[in-house]
């Protein structure tokens, strides 16, 4: 169970941006000398990317209504990437803003347990201005 305290988890949060760091840093630092560079080793861009975004990382051991993934939003567009396989996606650019279009309100109203086929006849009735 997530310690209550929220000074704890901050320091839990920064402990552990602390030690990713740590390991990190061999792959971020230098070669002293251009005649001693190496080739960069594999793990660097990654480690770049991760101390770049550190302080995005660990937010979930801060504050523990963030979930610590984000399956969540993988699941919520799992469904548009079978469908633009097995499709072979729309015919145009305006084909396919639509569609994006149309998913994002359907997914919207569903998230807000609000029934679609009634929001969109609403969207649909009601004059734009």
């Amino acid at each position: 169970m997530a310690d209550p305290d929220p000074a704890a988890r901050l320091r839990a949060r920064q402990r552990c941006e602390a030690e990713l760091a740590a390991i990190c840093a061999p792959a971020l630092r230098p070669a002293p000398t251009v005649a001693e560079a190496a080739p960069a080793v594999p793990q660097a861009g990654l480690c770049r990317r991760m101390e770049k975004h550190l302080g995005e990382l660990f937010v979930f051991v801060e504050d523990p209504t963030v979930p610590p993934t984000n399956n969540a939003a993988e699941r919520s567009l799992r469904h548009l990437v079978t469908c633009r396989k097995i499709s072979g996606g729309t015919r145009s650019a305006a084909g396919t803003e639509t569609k994006m279009i149309l998913a994002s309100l359907f997914g919207t109203w569903r998230a807000l347990h609000l029934n679609p086929v009634d929001q969109c006849r609403q969207l649909l009735a009601t004059p734009q201005v």
